[in-house]
């Protein structure tokens, strides 16, 4: 399956995206953004995310888990569609 070029595509719809811990002091706490109106994938955001953003590398960190709607996602292959909430949570660590 491929997915269009999200800055390509005319017909898009809103994500929500929620941002936790380090990830929210380089990219805010929440951001909404476009993408294609048939969807895309977690791989798809992250890209974009850490193309857009100086430093947004850190977004490419196999540490770094998203969930779709409040469910971990069990990969970046996981589909995204517009209206949907997608949080990014780095590492925690407890004690």
């Amino acid at each position: 399956m491929t997915t269009p070029a999200i800055l390509d595509c005319p017909d898009t719809a809103n994500v929500r995206l929620l941002f936790f811990g380090k990830l929210a002091d380089r990219f805010g706490r929440l951001r909404s953004i476009a993408i294609p109106s048939a969807g895309c994938t977690i791989a798809d955001l992250r890209r974009r995310l850490v193309a857009e953003t100086e430093g947004g590398d850190i977004l490419a960190e196999p540490s770094v888990r998203a969930a779709v709607d409040q469910n971990l996602a069990v990969d970046d292959a996981a589909p995204v569609r517009g209206g949907q909430e997608v949080a990014f949570l780095p590492a925690f660590s407890g004690g």
